[in-house]
């Protein structure tokens, strides 16, 4: 295991991975949600950049992803995830009583953290989602729920690999170390993919007038896994008071790993600063 990251064990005793970057003094911690097909050391960047800003960064691997525990490329229930994560912010609230907590979440992480949101609210201060699938990814949208519903129950551990290849960033020095990456996942089941795309999809919609989160959602308008539309639609059902939409022309779906990220990081740091003054 790589050395400065740890392990918690979730209630059932799956133990779950993590890492984390403090500057002396954090103002502020932000919690990261990493998307499907990556792990936390996507983020370490980030989390360096946060860190440079003052602010505390804890990414941790979701179950079956990276160096967490679980079987890889399956889910029974989507929920799992929520409950980890819920685990998780209570650990970093234990090590951090008095600072504020935020949360980022990308693409599946943005799903998770955008239905955590709604679920515990009182838990954090605010949330940034990038390119979060709020709404089917490209290849599932498709597919009626009475059908997905019916293959789940069929051919649950079918295995799907997606094509992501030349869809997540433009960025070649990232894809090529993902494509290297022996933790990356290269397949789900179907039984994942009726969690993630139907199931956890679903409950966001169908709550989305529940969140009341301050909240910076970013997207970038050339992403071809998660249609940029899916934010601004989310974006207007939301009940939050304080709420910020900004799209990027052009951008993939990695955002922070996009050649035009320095503008995008810039953007989140400008948020929270603004968010903490009040905290």
């Amino acid at each position: 295991m790589e050395q400065g990251c740890q392990l918690i064990q979730t209630r059932e005793g799956t133990r779950i991975y993590y890492r984390q970057r403090l500057p002396a003094h954090p103002k502020a911690v932000v919690m990261i949600c990493h998307g499907y097909a990556e792990h936390s050391s996507f983020y370490v960047q980030f989390m360096e950049f946060l860190a440079e800003h003052g602010y505390g960064a804890y990414a941790l691997d979701h179950r079956g992803h990276g160096h967490s525990e679980a079987e890889r490329g399956h889910l029974d229930r989507f929920e799992v995830f929520l409950e980890d994560l819920d685990v998780f912010v209570d650990h970093v609230r234990e090590l951090h009583p008095t600072q504020p907590l935020f949360m980022f979440g990308h693409s599946m992480g943005g799903l998770i953290s955008f239905n955590y949101g709604i679920l515990h609210p009182g838990k954090l201060q605010g949330q940034i989602f990038s390119g979060a699938a709020l709404a089917r990814p490209v290849g599932t949208e498709y597919i009626p729920t009475f059908l997905f519903k019916l293959l789940n129950v069929v051919l649950k551990r079918l295995r799907i690999r997606p094509k992501l290849s030349g869809k997540t960033t433009r960025n070649m020095a990232v894809r090529k170390i993902s494509d290297g990456d022996s933790l990356v996942l290269r397949y789900a089941t179907l039984g994942f993919f009726y969690q993630f795309a139907c199931r956890g999809v679903a409950f966001a919609q169908e709550k989305a007038g529940r969140y009341q989160l301050p909240c910076l959602i970013l997207h970038g308008t050339g992403d071809r896994l998660v249609p940029y539309q899916a934010s601004q639609r989310i974006f207007a059902e939301i009940s939050s008071r304080d709420k910020t939409l900004k799209l990027y022309e052009g951008l993939y779906h990695e955002l922070i790993h996009e050649p035009e990220r320095e503008e995008v990081l810039a953007d989140i740091v400008d948020w929270l600063e603004r968010r903490v003054k009040f905290c």
